[in-house]
């Protein structure tokens, strides 16, 4: 019998991460994010995906509706973090699975010295200590089945990002990889020693035959030392 999973991603933006959990087989995904404009371009790129305008702290889903949900980069953004729990764990099955990616703390005090105003530009409302979170959502009754130190290798972005003397009370004035040909060049140079460029169109020009290796060896080391992110995976009892 085919079963197909019902995915969610709350904090879409643009989209391409819910396109990319489009690809799995037998599985109906939707990404919401309260951003309009986001919604709308994500809406454009990919129309044959499903997306929502919509506050992750208020889903408008039934009660264990969803076998997986994706905060990827979202936690940290939240005003309410329990009552965004609380809705995630109404919508998710029994059982379900719950994938959270957070900044790490190293990392976030690491760019607040070369950027003081970074959590005001991005609207980041809290730092997660070590283990902060595994506890909080303990309390939750969600099981940790995975927890891994990730993305060392961004904050070679973000560190010409960040040096950038844009000013603004929105995350667009730190800049992203799309602002111009520099920028752009460093986010393929990066994204090289990735193995996320496997599932770009990158994957054409087969210099990642050298540089995944190189990268895995940074990495290993790097995500040691100061890891950008935290990634968990986590089921609900």
């Amino acid at each position: 019998m085919n079963y197909m999973e019902n995915i969610l991603e709350i904090g879409c933006g643009h989209g391409f991460n819910t396109f990319v959990l489009s690809k799995l087989a037998k599985s109906n995904v939707i990404g919401i994010d309260i951003s309009d404009e986001a919604i709308s371009v994500a809406k454009k790129r990919y129309p044959n995906i499903h997306f929502k305008l919509m506050s992750v702290e208020k889903l408008n889903f039934g009660d264990q509706y969803f076998n997986k949900v994706y905060a990827i980069d979202v936690f940290e953004h939240v005003d309410d973090l329990n009552q965004v729990i609380n809705e995630i764990s109404r919508v998710l099955r029994r059982k379900g699975k719950l994938i959270v990616n957070i900044p790490a703390i190293r990392s976030e005090l690491f760019l607040l010295r070369i950027r003081p105003t970074y959590f005001n530009e991005i609207h980041h409302v809290r730092v997660f200590k070590e283990n902060e979170l595994e506890e909080t959502l303990k309390e939750k009754r969600f099981i940790l089945i995975k927890k891994k130190k990730t993305g060392f290798l961004q904050h070679i972005e973000l560190l010409y990002l960040f040096k950038r003397r844009i000013n603004s009370n929105t995350q667009e004035s730190i800049g992203s990889w799309r602002d111009n040909i520099f920028t752009k060049s460093i986010h393929v140079a990066v994204l090289y020693f990735d193995p996320f460029v496997l599932k770009t169109p990158l994957i054409f020009f087969p210099i990642w035959i050298i540089t995944i290796p190189i990268g895995w060896l940074i990495s290993f080391f790097g995500n040691y030392l100061l890891p950008k992110s935290v990634y968990y995976e986590f089921i609900k009892q």
